[in-house]
């Protein structure tokens, strides 16, 4: 069942949204909801890691922090791509090396290299 939430965000970000949701012709409630979903989809870890970014940053590190998530959501892309092309069978979700917390963040850490 889909729902509505509210979220408080500052003058700059709500025009960001309006803007990237305008140039990509989605609704400002598309990316929020995407956003929401892949915040919630992190591991705790990775979640408290964006939050000390978000508080302690200054705005270039954030820059920094937001291209290396860009980049490493990039490589995610590309290796679910070529893993449908090249085993069709294969579920990401079940994928071995990626089973638990801690080999999780380590490839995270490793795509962020």
């Amino acid at each position: 069942m889909a729902g509505t939430v509210a979220a408080h965000i500052d003058e700059k970000t709500r025009e960001r949204l309006r803007n990237t949701a305008d140039s990509e012709s989605r609704s400002p409630s598309q990316i929020m909801g995407v956003a929401v979903k892949t915040m919630l989809s992190l591991s705790p870890a990775a979640r408290r890691a964006l939050f000390a970014i978000d508080g302690a940053a200054s705005e270039d590190e954030r820059q920094l922090a937001m291209r290396i998530v860009g980049r490493s959501a990039l490589k995610a892309h590309e290796r679910l791509i070529v893993a449908r092309h090249t085993d069709p069978d294969r579920q990401p979700a079940t994928n071995e090396i990626l089973d638990n917390e801690t080999a999780i963040e380590a490839e995270a850490v490793e795509l962020c290299r």
